[in-house]
């Protein structure tokens, strides 16, 4: 038997060049690189389906929580309302960079110290910190991010909310006024696919 492979061997390796150069050619199968969905686009700014799904089942239990059985026929109006409250975010960000407004490390650092998740005897406690960072798969520069960006909408919303004047309207109609106007004028892709 080894006599036969050695005096066939030389068709052994062109079997073997040919099977190397279709590999070379069309590739070991397809190595596509992992597809990032979305949910929506907001002036290039993408959401991202993760966000969106992490966002739609905090909703989800909070409602719950509340509702009981009630919450599972309102499955269709969370998603609305979370995809709507996502571009918002987004849009609130955009005027904000627009505009210029930024939270501060002042506030960033305030709003962490004095963060009750963090506290032990009413002190803020550095461990403490840490802990609930780690249990919460989150580095502090990543939890910084969070609130620097949480500020900087809460700013942008006083800003618009101040914009009102005297005015018999509420802020969360006017808000929500202003925001509609803004998204009118923007470029807003949803990808309706991934909320099915």
């Amino acid at each position: 038997m080894i006599k036969t492979l050695r005096k066939n061997a030389k068709y052994f390796y062109f079997l073997f060049f040919l099977v190397i150069i279709t590999f070379v050619f069309w590739g070991v199968g397809t190595v596509d690189k992992p597809k990032v969905e979305y949910v929506a686009e907001v002036e290039g700014e993408k959401i991202l389906a993760e966000r969106f799904w992490r966002s739609y089942e905090e909703l989800r239990r909070v409602y719950r929580e509340i509702l009981g059985e009630k919450a599972s026929q309102m499955e269709n109006t969370l998603k609305e309302k979370v995809l709507e409250d996502l571009i918002n975010e987004e849009v609130l960000l955009w005027l904000a960079k627009k505009y210029k407004i930024e939270a501060t490390e002042k506030e960033i650092q305030d709003a962490i110290i004095n963060d009750p998740r963090f506290m032990r005897n009413g002190v803020f406690q550095k461990d403490i910190y840490f802990q609930v960072l780690k249990l919460n798969k989150l580095n502090p520069s990543q939890y910084e991010a969070y609130i620097k960006r949480d500020i900087t909408i809460g700013k942008t919303l006083q800003v618009i909310a101040s914009s009102k004047g005297v005015s018999d309207i509420s802020d969360e109609i006017y808000i929500k006024a202003f925001l509609k106007s803004v998204k009118s004028n923007m470029s807003i892709k949803i990808n309706r696919e991934v909320l099915s």
